[in-house]
């Protein structure tokens, strides 16, 4: 019984209720309960394969046996069929949205990052497969009437199949349209269906060719809303071209055939591309393996039975050309018969003198009998001759020793002959879970819309083929540049956009690798070398593995990087010659057999060898020679420090460059030098610090700080080094100040690249403690490294670096580093490479080498030694504004695994696209990072004047508010203000009645809130009168008409502004006593005064006379809610007219005796008009036009109050300063103000 057959029998039980049930509308979000899965081209680290952190492909477990099984996937099947008519290619049923509710396995970050779980599908305690079928049925989503299948919450693609010739490879189009689907990133607000049908079956009833009815089917899809297709088998050049027109993307897992490109007409279109690599794609890892050995001379055998070969040919030579090699012979047999051995022994005699190297273009029968014939000729006894052969079928390696043993046989010295070749094929997947991968693929095959014949035998012989993975990869490819068109705001069924964005590109493959894609819109596909290998459990103790594999660069035109060739048993012990030295014919050594040549050679040869052993004695004397030298000595006198302290008051640059000193700072002979200080016991020069200090002073590169010399002391030494001015690149980086464009940018990677790759070259071989503290910037702008070398010198150092600042050197040291108790000093280029990622990625974010993380770091450190649950712990990349290459470059540099992380020149590759628009020319360069340097401090300039300037007008601002204008002008300008005397002013007093008790009763902060409700009421009023603010002391508030400046209306002026006050005074609600009212006194009183600042510090203006105590005394004296007036204030209103009074009489008034006063009780429409007759600052039309005049009856303050109801819509806006609870402000009339005004408080009924 197998294990298999449970998830089926319910799978198919599910399909088969689904067919059969009646239309139900049911939601999408009823069965997403699922874990999202992880985008395939995401930016974010990728986990690597190898490390033991993913759980095995879980078994199944049941007792149903597979003839139920098979009769319910045929049932399910019959159902599903039944449904479609003869003439329905695309149908409603065949539209699909697959569920899967649990994976039992960890696939890498390209399909599943978590194991995924569901509770509401059991059958024995074992959680299943659902697949639901999206008919109209039982269908989550069902076709309009319309028949259109995108809608705004949907988008359907369309997968033309050959369900005949590809079985097992129909599953990978729904279980990546459900890996779309659970990835968040991807097609965000919309979800994925698609519609698949088969093109690959001809109908009997309807006679046509595959291409007619591949286009039928297409044009049915396109009227169904369809808005990208994937297909088809074979060949796709019309269907292609008809997409083409259409403008909609066509992506091909399995279609071969001319490139993908239009290039001169010969491609498949604009809007195509293809995730398998075409035939002729191998060209560049052939051409690169030929290259990568010298072998520029080479003969290629080629076989006519294959129509792939003799595209490979013809690309081959191609390449051969363009790079200067030589095709020596050209030779091709027919259809290959293992008996006619003749063809292959002919071929042989003909080339074996013309080469040493053959590439083969052939079946691998063919190759076996072809080593065979040069094995027979002894040519491969030596190790001199090599075979090149292009294998199509992909390298596994559970079948690859049974198939190397079927082919050539048990006999070793058959065996042994395969050490002179090297097979390329495509390389295996390295993600640890295809297989379960695979087992999906076959169970989502046999189900519905598909329903493969054969169900029991999926699981049994036929196995997935790789293009199931390249149609996996084609639908996240698309679905990864459809979610980029979107967010750019254009339409993700524009299929020219989407081509932009995918020709060319890199991404992440289902396979566990990166894959390449040209701008032609052909992958450039992932090619393994496989050489025979010593393996005692292999027979014949020799095995078929891989060993070496190729890297490709930034560019598609460059050729790949072949990597870890060093694996290669070579029969010879290492590569065999393109060519001999005297010539495949010994022409070039014909003259040493004429009489008396040998003699004259051996002598020559005596001499040479005595002159080499001679010129190595100097070369070694002369060596001990540098080596015993103390050119690299400074003398402690010669160094004269320079301290950055001084009593002088500091200028800007001299701030800055103490700032910038990221040392100690000495003078040498004339020069600005930095100095570190060494702490230790004893210095004593060894002859391997001897070697070291020689090593570094030979050093001499423009992105490495220059070394000067070493001062020892006694009980201390001294580095001494050239001195950057701008210091660290880490406080370049943290400088905000500093705009960094991409030309800024690119240059310090190059720099640092540049200076990093010369010192892995250099003798150095490694940095060890790489830094953005040990990047230094000089003043032109160029980036150099420090603190390299003299590891000998260093160690045993009492460094006077705190704990803290040795933690964070720490950030940026590699994983191996970190969990190694003694790391080596001079730590290794892998991990300069680490070190380089986590500058790159600060220099590009500017936010510290670990972004914005709440994390200290120890906790930092700690991760990163020990990842938590397995998962590497790296920067986060998702706020990183970078370029695809670049963060892959990002993940690559930290890689768990330093074998794993490129060589810096491979980097450099990877970022060229980074580095354009660079001048060619370094001096050209350094003016043009200059020039952009000054202008970004003229820009500074420039923000920091306007800000000073902001600033100024605040303070002036300010100013005016406490001191009238003309007063705060002569202050300024250093003037002494004089007292003024006014012949008549009309002063106003208020004072809230009851404040005593109202203090007693309620807190301070309570006491504030009511005085400033009060005070910004008032402030807001007075700002339409012509008078002035004089100060508020308490709950006291007073005002004064007719000063500063004089106005003959000083009285009627203050009478307006105390009626207005009156009124809205008791609408005013404090905010913690809701119901309570407040009531206040005002007096009013008109005489002379004298006006004046008092004080230097804290300068007021104040005023002087009589007038005002009169006025304070109108104000005590008079009653809550009431505007208590003098006869003289009187007398002035009653000469302007339109004012009503009501006599009090003679009271006592203290201090004054007896006087005659009376209420200011109103005034009319018409004093109110005259009153308002001038020009009020900042009060505009509620409806914006300017038709009416600034002189109008609409300015009085009985309108401006009718307009503020009005505009509140007659009731209070909430949390104005007249309702309650709230803050004072509210949404009702803000009458516009220009900015010398008061605050603004709306004015409410109630």
């Amino acid at each position: 019984m197998a294990a298999h057959t449970l998830p089926v029998y319910v799978l198919i039980l599910l399909l088969y209720e689904v067919s059969a049930k009646p239309a139900q509308n049911t939601s999408d979000s009823e069965t997403n309960t699922i874990v999202p899965l992880n985008s395939t081209l995401d930016g974010e680290l990728k986990r690597d394969f190898d490390d033991d952190i993913y759980n095995d492909t879980e078994e199944f477990n049941g007792t149903v046996n597979s003839l139920e099984a098979t009769t319910l996937v045929k049932k399910a099947c019959e159902v599903h069929n039944n449904t479609t008519g003869n003439d329905e290619f695309v149908n409603a049923n065949n539209l699909n949205s697959i569920y899967l509710n649990n994976i039992y396995s960890r696939v890498t970050t390209n399909l599943i990052e978590e194991k995924v779980t569901v509770d509401m599908i059991e059958a024995n305690g074992v959680n299943l497969y659902q697949v639901v079928n999206s008919d109209c049925g039982g269908a989550k989503v069902c076709p309009s009437e319309s028949q259109n299948w995108t809608d705004e919450k949907t988008i359907t693609i369309g997968f033309l199949g050959a369900y005949g010739r590809s079985p097992t490879v129909l599953g990978a189009m729904p279980l990546a349209v459900e890996a779309v689907n659970r990835d968040s990133s991807l097609l965000p607000g919309l979800r994925l269906r698609f519609v698949a049908a088969d093109v690959g079956r001809p109908r009997a009833h309807l006679p046509m060719d595959k291409d007619s009815l591949t286009l039928r089917v297409m044009t049915q899809m396109r009227d169904l809303g369809v808005v990208a297709f994937f297909g088809p088998d074979s060949t796709c050049h019309t269907e292609a071209k008809l997409a083409a027109a259409w403008n909609l993307p066509l992506i091909s897992h399995k279609c071969t055939g001319a490139r993908g490109s239009s290039h001169e007409g010969i491609g498949l279109g604009t809007t195509f591309a293809r995730t398998l690599p075409p035939a002729y794609k191998i060209s560049k890892s052939v051409v690169s393996l030929l290259k990568a050995f010298e072998w520029s001379k080479f003969a290629i055998v080629v076989g006519k039975a294959l129509k792939a070969a003799r595209q490979q040919m013809d690309a081959i030579k191609e390449l051969a050309q363009s790079n200067g090699m030589t095709v020596t012979a050209e030779h091709s047999f027919e259809d290959y018969i293992p008996l006619h051995i003749s063809d292959m022994e002919g071929i042989v005699d003909q080339t074996y003198d013309k080469t040493r190297v053959y590439v083969f273009l052939g079946e691998h029968i063919a190759l076996v009998d072809f080593v065979s014939v040069l094995q027979g000729r002894g040519l491969l006894d030596k190790g001199e001759y090599a075979v090149v052969a292009v294998d199509d079928e992909i390298y596994d390696p559970s079948t690859a020793a049974i198939t190397h043993a079927d082919h050539v046989g048990q006999n070793s010295s058959n065996i042994l002959a395969f050490r002179a070749v090297l097979r390329l094929t495509p390389s295996f997947p390295t993600n640890p879970n295809y297989a379960g991968l695979c087992q999906m693929i076959r169970e989502l095959s046999a189900a519905p819309p598909f329903c493969v014949p054969n169900y029991h035998k999926l699981f049994e012989d036929i196995s997935v083929p790789i293009e199931a993975a390249h149609l996996y990869d084609g639908v996240t490819l698309w679905a990864r540049a459809a979610t980029a068109t979107m967010r750019a705001g254009l339409q993700p069924t524009d299929g020219t956009t989407l081509m932009k964005l995918l020709r060319p590109t890199t991404y992440r493959s289902v396979q566990g690798f990166d894959v390449k894609m040209d701008s032609a819109g052909d992958a450039e596909g992932n090619f393994t070398v496989i050489g025979l290998v010593a393996d005692e459990d292999a027979p014949g103790g020799w095995s078929a593995q891989p060993v070496a594999t190729f890297h490709y660069a930034n560019s598609s035109d460059l050729l790949p990087e072949l990597v870890g060739a060093s694996k290669i048993s070579w029969i010879g012990g290492q590569p065999p010659v393109a060519e001999p030295a005297c010539g495949f014919n010994g022409a070039k050594c014909a003259n040493l057999k004429e009489p008396g040549v040998l003699p004259v050679v051996a002598a020559a040869a005596v001499a040479a060898a005595a002159v080499l052993a001679a010129a190595l004695f100097v070369r070694h004397f002369r060596y001990e020679q540098k080596l015993a030298s103390v050119l690299w000595r400074i003398e402690a006198k010669d160094l004269t420090f320079i301290s950055t302290c001084s009593n002088d008051k500091p200028t800007m640059s001299q701030e800055m460059d103490t700032r910038r000193a990221h040392t100690t700072i000495a003078l040498y002979r004339g020069n600005i030098v930095a100095v570190k200080r060494l702490r230790k016991k004893s210095i004593d020069v060894t002859r391997a610090i001897k070697k070291e200090l020689k090593q570094i002073r030979e050093l001499r590169h423009e992105n490495l700080t220059a070394f000067v010399g070493v001062c020892v002391e006694s009980g201390a030494a001294c580095i001494v080094s050239a001195y950057c001015s701008r210091g660290s690149l880490a406080r370049v980086l943290a400088d905000r100040d500093l705009h960094l464009d991409d030309m800024f940018v690119a240059s310090l990677v190059a720099d640092l690249l540049r200076g990093l790759t010369y010192l892995h070259d250099s003798a150095l071989i490694s940095h060890g403690n790489l830094t953005s503290s040990n990047c230094l910037v000089d003043s032109r702008w160029v980036l150099q490294i420090c603190d390299y070398g003299l590891h000998n010198l260093k160690s045993g150092c009492a460094d006077a670096e705190d704990a803290l600042r040795m933690e964070r050197r720490m950030l940026w040291r590699a994983p191996e580093f970190l969990r190694d108790p003694n790391p080596p000093s001079r730590g290794s280029q892998k991990g300069d490479v680490y070190s380089f990622g986590i500058i790159l990625y600060e220099i590009l974010g500017r936010n510290g080498p670990w972004g914005d993380t709440s994390l200290t770091n120890a906790e930092i450190i700690g991760r990163v030694r020990q990842p938590i649950g397995g998962i590497l712990f790296r920067p986060p990349l998702g706020g990183l504004v970078a370029r695809p290459s670049v963060l892959a470059v990002l993940n690559a540099c930290w890689s768990e695994r330093p074998d794993r992380r490129p060589d810096l020149r491979l980097v450099r590759l990877r970022l060229k696209d980074m580095h354009a628009g660079m001048k060619t020319n370094i001096f050209d360069n350094m003016l043009s990072m200059m020039e952009k340097y000054a202008s970004n401090l003229e820009a500074l300039v420039a923000a920091r004047t306007e800000q000073l300037l902001q600033e100024k007008r605040r303070t002036d601002d300010l100013l005016n508010r406490m001191l009238p204008r003309t007063v705060a002008e002569a202050l300024k300008r250093g003037e002494r203000v004089q007292a003024e005397s006014f012949e008549c002013v009309t002063i106003y007093f208020s004072d809230i009645v009851g404040f005593t008790g109202l203090a007693a009763t309620n807190t301070p902060m309570q006491v504030v809130e009511i005085l400033n409700d009060l005070y910004t009421c008032c402030d807001s009023i007075i700002s339409y009168y012509n008078v002035y603010k004089v100060e508020t002391i308490g709950d006291a508030y007073m005002v004064v008409g007719g000063l500063p400046e004089r106005c003959s209306r000083h009285a009627a002026e203050v009478a307006s502004l105390a009626l207005h006050v009156l009124d809205a005074v008791p609408k005013i609600r404090m905010r913690h006593m809701p119901a309570a009212r407040l009531h206040i006194r005002i007096g009013i009183h008109s005489g002379q005064c004298a006006a004046g600042v008092v004080g230097v510090k804290m300068p007021r203006y104040c005023l002087f006379g009589d007038t005002v105590n009169t006025a304070a005394r109108m104000e005590s004296s008079g009653e809550p809610q009431r505007i208590h007036i003098s006869n003289d204030t009187y007398k002035l209103l009653k000469h302007h007219g339109g004012y009503h009074f009501k006599e009090r009489g003679i009271i006592n008034i203290k201090g004054k005796g007896e006087l005659k006063t009376w209420w200011l009780v109103g005034e009319d429409h018409d004093r109110r008009t005259h009153c308002f007759y001038r020009n009020q600052p900042g009060l505009d039309r509620i409806d914006g036009s300017n038709d009416e005049p600034w002189w109008s009856p609409q300015r009085s303050i009985l309108n401006i109050r009718e307009r503020a109801r009005l505009s509140c819509g007659g009731s209070l806006g909430p949390g104005s300063a007249l309702s309650s609870p709230g803050p004072p402000a509210c949404a009702c009339f803000v009458p516009p103000r220009d900015h010398h005004s008061a605050p603004a408080v709306t004015f409410c009924e109630d």
